[in-house]
């Protein structure tokens, strides 16, 4: 393998023009193309990255924790940001135009990361619109919001999502179709309108997780290599949030399940019963289990498992196996789980919907 630092250019299907970073250049023909270019931060009007304002670029170059923090947005990131600033000792207010923070996120585990922040006293304001700022002489800025509102803060974090980097690649080279919103228009394998060219990760409007990104991948070499691949089944991959209680999941929340015409029974068990999250000292947070309802009334195959509390992107393995193998509750009931250990939760929420439980 070839290693290249430097900027890839396609001149036409199959030839990429790369500008290496000694200032000489290559020219470099095969029979596929991978593109794989990713994302970059968006942003808002008025909201330049400089000074104190800044995007998830910006953050991980900080060398101190600012005092107070406003950070724009109320999804995945700004979250996980704002968590983890509040944690370091910094004062954060998250500023989200929707009504509330992580829209889409299965309601009861949404309530649980609300409670929690405003443990760690982060002010929370939504259904506001941020309308711009003015730096003051301290290097801080004045955020302004809202109905007439201001904060002023020593720096700012924009996090109102990402872009797909698709500009500048000489794509008009080639056959390869763009959306209006910049994403590059691919198959279920992964290949664009030009033959033997592939687009993986956030350059294609797929969710924008690592873990879907290595999996296009693979399902990119397999394709172009000629061995047997399926499709990834976007509905049903692992979803994790990195704030503190951690968020993660697979499969639709209760409202998305009911919205797709299922009749759904539901478990819920709380952290606070389990015993390790005792040891650990993190009893907030649950484990919810949506499953079929069947014509007599039980609970048969697992839809969706949803989690909120300490280390749940660890857990979630189970949970998204019997989601993406289309396991009854029953079947998943037998397995036997660790004591003590966090994933006894999910086991037990499983158990529950027999009609059976340990804990009540």
């Amino acid at each position: 393998m070839t290693y290249l630092l430097g900027t890839g250019t396609m001149r036409s299907a199959k030839v990429v023009d790369v500008s290496l970073a000694d200032g000489t250049s290559r020219t470099l023909e095969g029979r596929f193309v991978i593109i794989a270019t990713g994302s970059t931060p968006r942003t808002i009007p008025g909201f330049t990255p400089g000074g104190p304002i800044m995007t998830s670029d910006e953050v991980l170059m900080l060398s101190s924790i600012p005092a107070r923090i406003a950070v724009i947005g109320g999804g995945a990131i700004g979250c996980e940001f704002a968590s983890t600033f509040a944690d370091l000792g910094a004062r954060v207010t998250i500023l989200e135009g929707l009504p509330k923070i992580l829209p889409g996120l299965d309601v009861d585990l949404a309530n649980v990361v609300v409670k929690s922040f405003k443990k760690k006293n982060i002010d929370i304001r939504t259904g506001v619109s941020v309308t711009g700022h003015t730096p003051n002489a301290s290097g801080g800025t004045t955020v302004s919001f809202g109905d007439g509102e201001s904060i002023e803060v020593d720096a700012v974090v924009v996090s109102v999502g990402r872009k797909p980097y698709s500009e500048g690649l000489g794509l008009e080279h080639t056959a390869v179709s763009v959306s209006e919103r910049g994403f590059i228009d691919v198959d279920g394998y992964c290949q664009t309108g030009e033959p033997g060219v592939y687009a993986v990760g956030d350059i294609i409007n797929t969710p924008q997780l690592a873990h879907v990104a290595y999996a296009e991948a693979i399902v990119a070499v397999k394709h172009l290599l000629g061995e047997t691949v399926y499709p990834v089944m976007y509905d049903r991959v692992p979803w994790a949030i990195y704030c503190h209680p951690e968020v993660a999941w697979a499969g639709p929340s209760e409202e998305e399940a009911r919205a797709k015409g299922f009749d759904v029974v539901v478990a819920k068990h709380q952290f606070r019963a389990n015993s390790r999250a005792m040891i650990l000292g993190e009893t907030d947070g649950l484990v919810k289990v949506i499953a079929k309802k069947n014509a007599d009334g039980s609970a048969g195959q697992v839809l969706g498992v949803h989690m909120v509390g300490p280390w749940v992107t660890e857990q979630l393995s189970g949970g998204y196996l019997a989601v993406n193998w289309e396991a009854t509750v029953e079947e998943i009931a037998e397995f036997l789980q660790p004591h003590p250990s966090l994933s006894e939760l999910f086991g037990e929420t499983v158990m529950s919907l027999t009609g059976r439980s340990i804990n009540a």
